[in-house]
């Protein structure tokens, strides 16, 4: 980024025009990819978007301009058979003569007619470290009445001065800084980039306010809100049973559906609406939830959070700089839900929401209050698997599993199977086998994903021809088989770097296990593994082998416990440490 030249006017009563000025060297094939056409989002019910300049320098210096009809538009993607329309438009800026080397210049203005929360402005500018940045300046001008909060994180600057016209001036700058590459498995790179947010919500409370004063009245107890909670609920009388039945039913019956209108990236549609329909984004399954509930005497709020991989809370209170999801929490049982997970079991969230900072609606007080979400611990976020193999007097292996998870774990399995299309799941288990170094056939058997009553459990079947050179002398790792989509083995992936500068998402968790592997007659085991124990302020891992006839029976325990759910830069040197030796003895050998 040679430069980014951002400048918002900001109006009293929350409208704006912001105008950005980018130059951009593309030195990489990859950046060419990237970057040689951009596309623009925005509102045409809301906003106004001009491309005022686009052209392209070459590398020996000649400006070349994007001709108009090189700037498309176009409807923003929606869902093909979802009956209704949203106003999101796509400007796409085709820019031409793009090779390693050149450069490409944007100048837009964008004009904010009528904002999200009426009568508030806020706004957040991130400038990833993946980019490397020469010159950035973020410049703010409003009247000086109009009361302004901000948060800048690695940008120097701030408030200017009120000049002789009424007006106010924020200016913040960033120069000279190179790019950082990607870690593996780290937190959002938003987290962790220079980045200034600015807001005139006073408060996260006044947030709240603001998001339930149009969504509240959504969640509206109509006759046929009540008739469909009442046949939900039908024979059962216990609050917390009614609230799961609700619950599983619009975790599976309500579609997935981001369908916008205006206000609809923060409004949701009318219960009774979203009933009819049976599909919505998440406000609209927090909504027909909470009325459902409601029906049924269960009180329960929305709760704004981030879905993605992003942990940072600006300390200045805004709505969209990290919050893009809504999940509800149920006061009277102490639960937060996310019936858009859709195959999350209820009392479990999925792992990108565990221990994440969120904005409760309503905090049993009637305003709102930014709280941390569980982060879950290694007994309910668990997977067993129970694995028996057999080798025959050639060498091949064939083996049976079954795998048992909770919690979050759980969910991410239940979410693998419900993406493999019918009919692929020997393809599947086949690639598991190579992956791991076993090349053989195999297959799963499970009952229904979507059956949120009862824990999910599958078995596998695999075959392996070739697995040991028998009858020997040789040795051979214990087999992995086709264990558990989430194992002792995966664990430790990201863990390959000495150092890490960047927190890490980990949360505790708990892996157990047996494996039972029968030799056949004639072959004799003359060394097995050590038995090992590891304790580490993050966990512990204990191993045992033993043998009985011709059974081998192996015990693999890891558990993790990591305070929150981020493990931070100066802790990554020790649980590295751990993550060795346990990879060290999952390859140890069995001799014969």
């Amino acid at each position: 980024m040679l430069s980014d030249d951002i400048v918002y006017d900001v109006n009293a009563d929350g409208t704006n025009t912001k105008v950005e000025t980018e130059t951009i060297r593309l030195n990489t094939d990859q950046g060419v990819s990237q970057l040689s056409q951009i596309p623009l989002h925005y509102s045409k019910t809301m906003q106004d978007l001009v491309v005022e300049e686009a052209y392209t320098t070459t590398s020996d210096g000649k400006r070349i301009d994007v001709p108009p009809d090189r700037i498309l538009e176009q409807q923003s993607r929606e869902s093909a058979i979802a009956p209704m329309f949203d106003d999101g438009r796509v400007k796409t800026v085709v820019f031409p003569a793009v090779e390693t080397g050149a450069t490409i210049t944007l100048r837009t203005r964008w004009t904010e007619r009528t904002p999200l929360f009426p009568g508030q402005f806020s706004t957040t500018e991130y400038f990833r470290n993946s980019h490397a940045f020469e010159s950035v300046s973020v410049t703010i001008h409003a009247p000086a009445t109009l009361k302004l909060y901000a948060d800048a994180v690695d940008m120097a600057g701030g408030k200017i001065a009120d000049d002789d016209t009424g007006k106010q001036t924020w200016r913040w700058t960033l120069g000279n800084t190179p790019a950082h590459p990607p870690e593996l498995g780290s937190v959002s790179t938003a987290d962790v980039s220079p980045r200034v947010t600015v807001t005139t919500f006073p408060s996260f409370a006044a947030v709240g306010a603001a998001y339930q004063q149009r969504a509240a009245l959504k969640a509206a107890v109509t006759p046929a809100i009540q008739a469909k909670a009442d046949e939900l609920t039908h024979g059962v009388s216990d609050p917390k049973a009614q609230a799961a039945l609700l619950y599983n039913w619009v975790s599976t019956h309500i579609r997935y559906v981001a369908i916008y209108f205006g206000f609809g990236g923060v409004v949701p549609h009318d219960a009774d609406a979203i009933l009819k329909n049976e599909y919505g984004d998440c406000k609209d399954h927090v909504t027909l939830l909470q009325a459902l509930l409601a029906a049924k005497g269960i009180r329960s709020s929305p709760v704004l959070v981030n879905a993605n991989s992003s942990y940072w809370l600006p300390q200045v209170a805004t709505p969209l700089a990290v919050f893009n999801h809504v999940i509800t929490y149920l006061p009277d049982f102490k639960l937060y839900v996310d019936s858009t997970a859709s195959l999350a079991r209820f009392g479990s969230l999925p792992d990108s929401e565990l221990g994440k900072p969120a904005l409760l609606m309503d905090a049993e007080n009637g305003t709102a209050q930014v709280v941390t979400l569980p982060a879950g611990d290694p007994e309910s976020t668990r997977v067993t698997t129970t694995q028996h193999m057999t080798l025959d007097s050639n060498g091949n292996m064939t083996g049976t599993g079954q795998v048992e998870s909770t919690g979050a774990l759980e969910w991410l399995i239940r979410e693998m199977f419900a993406r493999l299309q019918p009919g692929i799941e020997p393809q599947f288990a086949s690639r598991i086998l190579v992956l791991s170094g076993q090349n053989g056939t195999g297959d799963f058997h499970h009952g229904d994903v979507h059956d949120l009553t009862q824990p999910f459990v599958y078995r596998t079947e695999f075959q392996v021809p070739d697995y040991a050179q028998l009858p020997g002398p040789g040795a051979m790792q214990v087999p992995r088989g086709l264990g558990g989509l989430s194992n002792i083995t995966d664990t430790f992936v990201a863990f390959g770097a000495q150092t890490r500068d960047f927190a890490m998402p980990f949360p505790s968790h708990h892996l157990v296990e047996t494996t039972v592997l029968t030799l056949p007659e004639g072959v004799d085991v003359t060394h097995l593994p050590k038995p090992l124990d590891i304790a580490s302020k993050f966990g512990t891992y204990r191993s045992r082998y033993t043998a009985s006839g011709r059974e081998i029976t192996v015990t693999r325990d890891l558990l993790i416990v990591v305070p929150g759910v981020l493990l931070q830069p100066n802790d990554y040197a020790e649980l590295r440490t751990m993550a060795l030796q346990v990879q060290r003895d999952l390859h140890s050998q069995i001799i014969y």
